[in-house]
This record gives C-alpha cells, structure tokens and sequence, in this order.
C-alpha cells in the first residue's frame, strides 16, 4: 500500500509537469489547487481549540492511502477525479502534519506569569515608534528574577524616546514584562501564537528608559547583520521623516517599511477610505525597483563594447534586477506581501534568464508555497489572505481573453480608455476581493473604497512610482533629496485624499454589520477561489458558494454592545463603535484599536439605536441594556468576553471567548490536564 501510493504521488507530481503543454485554463486550475490545500490544512491546525496528538496527524496521512485503494477499483475513465481529490485531501493534511512539525520545532521561551520589576540585559534588534514613544525588540542576555528554564530569548519593551539607543545597541532596562496577550475575542488577531513563532516571549513597559551599556558586540554574525539593516533602515526613515511635508511619514512607511513616523490619524484615515494597502510593500515596488535596475543595467552593459559581444548582458541585468530586489526585501522588513510580491517577481526574473516563460498564476502559486514553509502560521493572518486574494483575484480578472476587440485608433481609445478601464477593474475586483476578511477581521469595510482608489491611483501610478523609482536608484549616491521632497508631497496629497473619503463614510454608519464566522469566511473565499480557478466555467458555481456564505454571515447576531474580560466596553453608539472608558486595562481587540473613546466613571447614559440605551452604574462595575420591555444588566469585570444583542424582542447574551490549549497558551501543558 504505501508503495502503491507513492507510485500515485509520483505520477501525480509528473503531471503536473506536463501541464504547459496543456491550455492556460488546465495550468492553473490544477496548479493553484495544491497550494491552497495546502493553505486549508495548515489553518485547520492553527485553528483548533487543542494540541493535536503527533500519532493522531501521523496517522491521518493513512486515509489517502485507504481511499486510494478503493479508487483503484474503480474504470479507468472513472479514476481522475477522485484521484484528484485523494491529492488534494493528502495535500491538506500534509499542511496540518507540516504546521504542527514547525510548531513542535520551535524553542521559544516564554515567561509564565507577569514579573512588576526586572532588570534586563541584551542588544536592540529593532526599534519602531515616534512622538515621544518607542518600542524595542531585545535580544536578551541575562534578566535578574527570572529562571533559566523561561528565560525569553527576545522581550519587546516600550519607554519614552532616546536618540542614544538604536538597533545593534547593548542596554540594561528596568522593567515590566508579561506573557504575550492572548486574543481577546474569538477570530481577533492572536499575538501570542504570531510571537510564538517570532520567538518572543515577554512583552512589557520600562520604568524611566533604558541605560547603553559596555557590551558593543552583537551576540552573533547573524545578530549583527540583523541589527544593522535595521539600524540602517530606522536612520533612514527618520531622515525622511524630517522633511517638512505632510507626507513624509506614508514615504518612510513605503521605502524602509517603517510606519512609526505615520500619524495615527493617518493610518485610521488610510484604512476607513479603502487605501491602507498602499502601507504595504507589494507587487507595485518591488516590480517597480526590478524594471528601473534591469533596464538601467541593460543599458549600461550594452554600452561596455567588450562585455556586450562576449555576454548575454540582458541576463547579466536580469542578475543585477534579481540582487537589487533581494536587498529591498530585507530593508523593507519583508512582511506577508512583500515576500509574496518578492517570489512573483523573482520567478520571472529567474524565468527568463533560462528563457523561459512563466504563467503568473505559476508564480502566484510558487509564492504560496514558500510563504507557507517559512511560516505556515501566516495563512490565519489578514496580511496573507488579502494579500493573496487580491492577487489571484485581479490574475483572474486580467487573464487572456479569446474574444478580440478591434479599438478605433485613436489616442482616447488607445491610452486614455485602456488606463481608466483598469483603474475601475482594479479598484473594484480588488476591494471585493479583500472586503470579506476586512469584514471578519476589522469587523468593517469601505464603502467608498472604490471611488477612493479611483482618485488616488493615478497619483501613485503616474507621479509616486516614477518618483520613488528615482528616488530609490538615487538614494546609496546621496542624490535623492529633491525626489523624496516631491515624493512626500504627492503622497501628502494622497493622505487629503484618505482623509476626506475617510470623513465620508459617515454616511454609510447605518449599515450595521453582522459578526462573521470562520464558516462564512471559509464559504466565501471557496466562493471566490472558484471564480479564480474556473473563470466563466465555475461562475454559477462560485455565485452559489457565495450566495450560501452571504446567507450564513447574515444570521449571525449583530452585537450592539461587547465587553471583554478586561474590562473594556465597546457600545455600538449612533451606528458608529465607540469605547465607553470604565477602567479598562491591557490591549483591546484590533478591530477596536482606533474607534472613538468616551470617558465614563460612573452614572452615564447612552442611546444606541431606536428603541435601546446602555447604562452604566455609579460603581463602573455593571451595565444594564434597556429595552421597551425591560431593563436588563450584566457585570463589566468578567471571566470571559460577551457581547450583546438585540432580536425578537429579547437581549441576548453570547459568550465570545474559546479556551485554547495551543503550544503558545500561557498553561500549556496543564491545560490539557
């Protein structure tokens, strides 16, 4: 049998081989299937509530097998399709089996209860904030009151600011360190699981600031290279950051990747109009920075007589382009997007030094599964999905089309018509795209995102990416001050940009959204993986698997008010989420990181919808929903977070909160006991 069975993998892996013969269409449906099962397998396992058994994933590797065996008995003809599936179904649980080998694999220490004060020793990775705040990664060398055994190899501290310490620097901090924060509400972002991985093991705040301290040298060779592009990446953007203009912040955020020097204001504005993903550092960079240094080189090769007649200078500048785009993935951070973008391009680069093609849903592909081997737990985080999604999504869109028009030849119908037709498909396919896990992340979306995208896009296509282009080519010869001043004012346009369809979405508070649920994410994202893969073939079926998710997400409760065990009470007041402050502590749920505070110690009244206010009583420690019918009231100091709602006439309350017993909970292992 597990012969039998790796004869099967075999002949399925040679296949796939043989698939650029085939159409374009057979390519990728069979391409894209393998790396999004292998997607699905790898959430499975970051999403249970347990620690699976080893033996347990082991063993469900046999069911392929087994199945394949009754498929044997099966005629010829009848065989493809569920030897497909039986490839899809292994791939899946080799995702989970994969995951739970890497989570297994690592040696993160992580301390296992809060520690008040504690002096730390050990060099700056990465420093990341402004205004008066900072916030540094350490890698420690030795912490007094904390046993060998949960020693964190790397804390995360803030304190108020101090030009005399950046990355590479050795310091000593008196400190409060506590474990990760683990979600708050379910389907939040899980900073405990991502700094499992990270190798972070304490985070906390440092009392007055941190001292520079005798020891200069960096724990290793690797260490120190860290920590000197991320010094250089850090001097870089505060460079940027003092140029006086308003958008010098978004500049720094786009070239090194660092958003400290970003207002707040700016980033809330960036992500109500429907544009944060111009924080990110994608495709339009990196195949931007590729084009500029190929065609530069290109032309520089072909003008050396010698070297032009002796070698292929198109590859040597396809050499040069790969380089370049490397050193911009690891000063820019590489984050989810940037990696993905950074695989696409380097494929084809890599590609056409062999001469040969490369589909982009290949490439898209390959992207997918080097992500997801260097960090298989990335695929539950909003980077990766709307990253992704977006990309595959406009692939789709854009793919080739037998039909051929024949446009009149003229300029309006040549240039103009063809760039605003792509604006439009891009904008909407893109926001649509990404708009369902916006929704079940953040728990909003951007109504005008697409009108916003509109007005903002030909400032970037035409005046930011000619600009950072320069600017980016300029920068190691100290030419490119005057670009990134006209860079930071174009994007400072951008920002008045953000900011007015920000302030217009206040038309659109009355849509009161419902809470998403993994299963109506999951339907949702089938339901565009369909129209990805299978085009107009797979329309009806993608309509259908989408229509299902739509009606499964529209019967989940609508919360008016939501209380953590934190004591922070989130109320959905005049359609608009806003905290009511009672005294809660900690870190709030990320989709509520940036809405509206209203002070509230004790005996206030607020109205949240026809028919239903929230009060709370003189002590803080309770709040009553009133209703026509009756008033009811709930405690604020909680075990486990709750939210509120409102339907057939009757509050109800529903618990929010899964106890999870993961490598990365704070009680693992007695968790499990």
């Amino acid at each position: 049998m597990p012969g039998e069975f790796a004869s099967f993998l075999v002949s399925e892996l040679s296949k796939l081989s043989q698939l650029r013969q085939e159409s374009n269409q057979q390519y990728f449906q069979r391409m894209l299937w393998v790396p999004l099962a292998l997607a699905f397998g790898c959430a499975a396992y970051f999403s249970l509530p347990s620690e699976p058994k080893v033996l347990t994933l082991l063993s469900l590797l046999l069911l392929p097998a087994g199945a394949l065996l009754f498929v044997k008995r099966l005629k010829a003809e009848m065989r493809a399709l569920p030897e497909f599936l039986i490839l899809l179904i292994f791939t899946l649980i080799l995702g989970m089996c994969y995951s739970a080998f890497r989570s297994h694999t690592m040696a993160t220490n992580t301390i296992p209860a809060p520690v008040e004060r504690v002096m730390i020793e050990g060099w700056i990775q990465e420093a990341s904030g402004s205004n008066g705040r900072e916030r540094f990664t350490i890698r420690v060398q030795a912490a007094d009151g904390i046993s060998n055994e949960h020693m964190p190899d790397i804390v995360r501290l803030s304190q108020r600011a101090n030009p005399d310490l950046y990355p590479g620097r050795f310091v000593r901090c008196f400190a409060s360190i506590r474990p990760p924060p683990e979600p708050i509400l379910r389907g939040d972002y899980n900073f405990a699981r991502n700094a499992y991985f990270d190798g972070l093991g304490g985070v906390g705040f440092v009392f007055g600031s941190c001292e520079p301290g005798r020891n200069f040298r960096a724990a290793s060779v690797k260490d120190g290279l860290l920590e000197g592009v991320n010094a250089s990446r850090r001097a870089l953007a505060e460079s940027i950051a003092t140029i006086d203009s308003r958008g010098s912040g978004l500049t720094a955020a786009l070239l090194t990747g660092d958003r400290s020097f970003l207002s707040e204001g700016d980033q809330s504005n960036l992500r109500q109009s429907g544009l944060a993903h111009l924080l990110a550092i994608s495709g339009i960079h990196l195949g931007l920075a590729a084009g500029v240094f190929y065609f530069a080189l290109y032309r520089i090769f072909s003008l050396i007589r010698p070297l032009a007649l002796r070698l292929p200078v198109q590859k040597l500048a396809a050499i040069g382009a790969l380089i370049a785009v490397t050193a911009y993935l690891i000063f820019s951070g590489a984050s989810i997007s940037t990696q993905r973008a950074y695989v696409m391009v380097a494929s084809v680069i890599c590609y056409s030094m062999f001469d040969r093609p490369l589909l982009s849903f290949q490439s898209l592909a390959l992207a997918m599964l080097i992500v997801i081997v260097i960090a298989p737990w990335s695929v539950l985080t909003p980077g990766f999905q709307m990253s992704f999604a977006a990309t595959a999504a406009l692939l789709a869109a854009y793919r080739p089309s037998d039909r051929k028009r024949d446009l009149p030849k003229t300029f309006l119908r040549r240039r103009i018509y063809p760039f605003i037709s792509s604006l439009i498909v891009t904008s909407v396919v893109a926001g649509l795209a990404t708009m369902p896990f916006a929704l079940f992340h953040f728990g909003r979306a951007a109504p005008l995102g697409f009108i916003a995208n509109l007005v903002a896009m030909p400032i970037i296509s035409l005046i930011c990416v000619p600009l950072a282009a320069i600017s980016v080519v300029l920068l190691p010869i100290g030419l490119a001050q005057p670009f990134l001043k006209m860079l930071s004012d174009a994007l400072g346009v951008v920002l008045e940009v953000a900011d007015y369809f920000a302030r217009e979405q206040d038309l659109f508070q009355h849509l009161n959204y419902p809470q998403m649920s993994w299963a109506a994410l999951v339907l949702l994202t089938l339901g565009l993986i369909v129209w990805t893969i299978w085009s107009r073939r797979g329309l009806l079926a993608s309509v259908l698997v989408t229509i299902a998710g739509l009606m499964l997400w529209s019967t989940q409760h609508r919360p008016e008010v939501i209380v953590d065990d934190r004591g922070h009470v989130f109320a959905r007041i005049e359609n608009s989420w806003t905290e009511i402050r009672v005294g809660g502590t900690g870190l709030r749920p990320i989709g509520f990181s940036d809405i509206e505070r209203l002070e509230c110690r004790s005996g206030c009244e607020f109205k949240l919808r026809d028919g239903l206010a929230l009060l709370v009583d003189e002590q803080a420690e309770a709040i009553s929903l009133v209703t026509e019918q009756a008033i009811e009231s709930f405690p604020i100091h909680v075990a486990h977070p709750y939210t509120l709602s409102f339907g057939n006439d009757q509050v109800q309350r529903h618990f929010q909160r899964r106890d999870e017993c993961r490598l990365w909970s704070t009680q693992y292992p007695q968790c499990g006991d």
